[in-house]
């Protein structure tokens, strides 16, 4: 399990790297991301989308949990002060929860969790091109 750790601590980092091609690498080739703002997607597809979408990101790691139940779980909670195209920051946390391949270190499945509510009455949908 301390794999995941290390896996999540990577993510981390490349997202306030903006190291997107990083991020995908640590995906299952059938990997797939759930946003509230873009619904289920392929991984590669979602961080295209956040990569046409972004100038800047600063990553705060708060905390990093694993799961008790020797389930392939992790969970990776951050600050996320995001930047987007317009120059709009958004700063918000996160807890993105991670289930991961059963014979391997890669993610099958990322769960973004946050409240999109402050988000959307500031600054409205900031995926849209």
């Amino acid at each position: 399990m301390s794999e995941y750790i290390s896996v999540l601590q990577i993510y981390m980092r490349a997202l306030g790297d903006a190291d997107y091609g990083t991020i995908k690498s640590l995906f299952a080739e059938d990997g797939k991301v759930l946003s509230p703002f873009l619904g289920e997607m392929a991984a590669g597809p979602f961080f295209d989308r956040l990569a046409e979408a972004s100038s800047r990101n600063v990553i705060t790691p708060i905390d990093i949990f694993v799961s008790t139940t020797k389930k392939h779980h992790a969970t990776a909670y951050f600050q996320y002060d995001w930047t987007v195209r317009d120059g709009t920051l958004i700063t918000f946390k996160v807890m993105d929860l991670f289930t991961f391949d059963a014979d391997s270190n890669k993610i099958k499945y990322l769960d973004l969790i946050y409240d999109t509510h402050s988000i959307r009455s500031t600054a409205g949908n900031k995926y849209e091109l």
